[in-house]
């Protein structure tokens, strides 16, 4: 799994498996697999393991096509077989897939009714919504899912500074909060939630599709982390190698990082971090940014509050819709954040391949 998730991550499409199926067909033009008279070219050839040897094959999963080597779901079947003293032999078939990626509508993301966001005095701050490190479309800085919210936080925008928020208008020019705030800060398009659920199979305004996406995180996760740790004591990650860590409850994020950052509880955020990749804030939905610093994100934050309209956990609305999600930037210094579709894509594909179905056939 991990030799198939190296060679993906590398490939010219990362979102798909197309690449390395069509890489590994035979003369045929179709994937064979293991079998007799199979043309294939072996995912992994004869491969040294104790007293014998292993091959494993690829092929499209059965919903598709085993023999099609056009993937369309993210989802494919590694059959692994395994040959050992005396012909004994050994055949395992998996079934594995890519975590959904999932662009985010802005560079700040707050989901659930009566959203609150402080932007900060600090006239040195950047904040940019177009696309820093990719190719992906401009971006708002702010997106909220309820029109309601939509003037308070533009109208908090047009008092912190609005000239240090930046994106490119549908022409192409730069603009900032100064001259079209309606570029800078918006309400998230049903498009947009349509198209995400479609890639994702996540709902953004759903409590619990965002509940089974921690779950999930949190299954694949390279550090979980209790309430109250801070990141100065964990390994959080580089650009090189990302990381996955999951936080069940508050954390301070007071240490440089790259990868995905799951917090349950309140994020707060040291303004001298440098940290690539997505923060995901889903539960009390709180991030507090604090002290003076130049630190720089380079990806996206989402935030949300799983607690329900009465804030409060554990009570029957929690299910029922999303909590008022808080933000703030308050604090001095020349701090940056930045859209960054590159560093989200590279945290996705960090990411191990998920197990769908395992068979043992011999």
């Amino acid at each position: 799994r991990e030799a198939l998730r190296v060679l993906n991550a590398g490939s010219t499409n990362p979102q798909s498996f197309t690449d390395e199926l069509t890489a590994l067909t035979g003369s045929n033009g179709l994937l064979d697999g293991y079998g007799e008279g199979t043309d294939d070219v072996p995912l992994l050839g004869p491969t040294a393991l104790g007293a014998g040897t292993y091959t494993v094959y690829l092929t499209n999963d059965l919903l598709e096509g085993a023999s099609n080597p056009i993937d369309g779901n993210g989802k494919v079947t590694l059959t692994a077989v395994a040959s050992g003293p005396q012909g004994s032999q050994a055949v395992v078939e998996s079934t594995v897939a890519l975590f959904p990626f999932f662009p985010l509508p802005a560079a700040i993301t707050l989901l659930g009714s009566g959203a609150s966001f402080l932007g900060g005095s600090s006239n040195a701050k950047v904040l940019h919504g177009d696309d820093q490190c990719g190719t992906d479309p401009p971006r708002p800085v702010i997106a909220v899912s309820d029109a309601a919210d939509l003037g308070a936080v533009q109208g908090n925008i047009a008092a912190t500074e609005p000239q240090t928020y930046h994106t490119r208008d549908a022409l192409g020019h730069d603009v900032t909060a100064v001259t079209d705030p309606d570029a800078i800060a918006t309400v998230i398009a049903a498009s947009t939630l349509s198209s995400i659920a479609a890639t994702s199979g996540i709902d953004l305004l759903q409590p619990d599709d965002l509940r089974a996406l921690v779950t999930r995180l949190q299954d694949q996760a390279d550090t979980v982390a209790a309430g109250g740790t801070n990141a100065a004591l964990l390994d959080m990650g580089t650009p090189a190698h990302p990381r996955l860590v999951v936080a069940g409850g508050d954390f301070t994020l007071d240490a440089d990082g790259a990868g995905i950052l799951v917090v349950t509880g309140k994020l707060f955020w040291s303004s001298a971090v440098n940290y690539h990749g997505l923060l995901l804030v889903l539960g009390t939905g709180e991030v507090k940014r604090y002290g003076m610093g130049n630190g720089r994100i380079e990806g996206g934050i989402l935030v949300a509050n799983l607690q329900g309209p009465d804030n409060l956990p554990g009570t029957a609305d929690d299910s029922v819709a999303l909590g008022p999600p808080t933000m703030d930037l308050s604090g001095g210094g020349d701090f940056s954040l930045l859209y960054c579709s590159t560093t989200i894509e590279q945290a996705f594909l960090a990411l191990p391949l998920r197990v769908v179905a395992l068979r043992h056939r011999s």
